[in-house]
């Protein structure tokens, strides 16, 4: 009997989180008890700044994580999560890849670490939602706008003019109280909602209008994967594949279900302009390239994205 932990950048509130679980319990299933995974929640075992040496150490067996919060390990792995994000939908990324190779180059950019590349993970089904104290609707909104952001999205919104802070999510709700921010990209309605950000900043963006999530990742310890047989390990493949459909799919009706909660509660969706989301879109999928590209792996990756949509759209 293999006896597994798995650590996850969810937290145990989150569907998303629950779908961890189910993959956990699908492979018990399917392997009659021969694999047992134990799911731990995001810090439960430990921060999750640790999880990708923890994983190559053999501390944990599967990992489930963003490839943003490793960067700096190699920013090409900035340049796989990217891809929806640069395709500008789940669709189409999720033909990229498993149609397209690009799983092909998660499974290479891994492998030269020792880990074994599984699935993605996508998450929220329209994107990412902007929180706030005040409407925004376009560019004259956001000049001088005190907004908290994470450390990739920075210096889009620092480039149309707002007064930008990286705090942690953690202080968030705090830091919108106290007036020291006045808007927040921290994730997707539901998200949102869960943190009880709509007491405090009823106006938020309408899904689609911001950025598409990232491409996250289900990833093993290349050591363990090597020691399954083959029939343990298509096990293995076929759960990691579909808890991708089992994150995305419960994350997006729960952003539909929490849209509909907050517009009950009197929180307004805003619609942005046309030509700032345009705008904000383009200035967000450059930067990405840009940290993506500071690799010769990461420049092909971000080159076969490229490519990939060029030949979709007739390009």
């Amino acid at each position: 009997m293999y006896k597994w932990r798995m650590v996850s950048m969810w937290s145990e509130a989150e569907l998303l989180f629950k779908a961890n679980q189910m993959f956990a319990d699908n492979v018990r299933n399917m392997s009659n008890g021969r694999i047992q995974i134990e799911a731990f929640s995001s810090g439960a075992l430990m921060p999750y700044t640790e999880y990708f040496d923890a994983l190559r150490s053999g501390v944990v067996e599967i990992m489930q994580s963003g490839g943003g919060y490793y960067s700096g390990k190699d920013p090409a792995f900035v340049a796989y999560e990217s891809a929806s994000i640069i395709i500008g939908d789940y669709p189409r990324t999720l033909m990229w890849l498993y149609a397209g190779g690009g799983n092909d180059l998660a499974r290479d950019l891994y492998g030269k670490w020792d880990l074994q590349f599984l699935a993605p993970s996508f998450y929220t089904f329209a994107g990412e939602s902007i929180v706030s104290k005040k409407p925004i609707r376009g560019f004259e909104d956001v000049k001088g706008l005190k907004i908290r952001a994470p450390e990739t999205m920075a210096p889009v919104w620092a480039a149309l003019g707002a007064d930008v802070l990286t705090i942690p999510g953690a202080e968030v709700y705090t830091a919108l109280s106290t007036g020291l921010i006045e808007a927040s990209d921290w994730g997707s309605p539901a998200m949102n909602m869960r943190m009880g950000y709509a007491e405090i900043a009823p106006y938020y963006s309408r899904p689609g209008d911001y950025y598409m999530g990232a491409v996250a990742v289900m990833v093993m310890n290349g050591e363990a994967w090597n020691s399954l047989p083959d029939d343990l390990k298509e096990i293995v493949q076929v759960a990691a594949d579909w808890q991708n459909i089992d994150a995305w799919t419960l994350s997006g009706y729960d952003d539909l279900i929490a849209a509909q909660t907050l517009a009950e509660a009197g929180a307004e969706m805003v619609v942005w302009d046309p030509e700032f989301t345009k705008e904000i879109k383009r200035l967000i999928a450059e930067e990405q390239k840009k940290r993506g590209s500071e690799t010769e792996e990461g420049r092909m990756i971000i080159k076969a994205v490229e490519d990939f949509l060029a030949t979709i759209e007739g390009g």
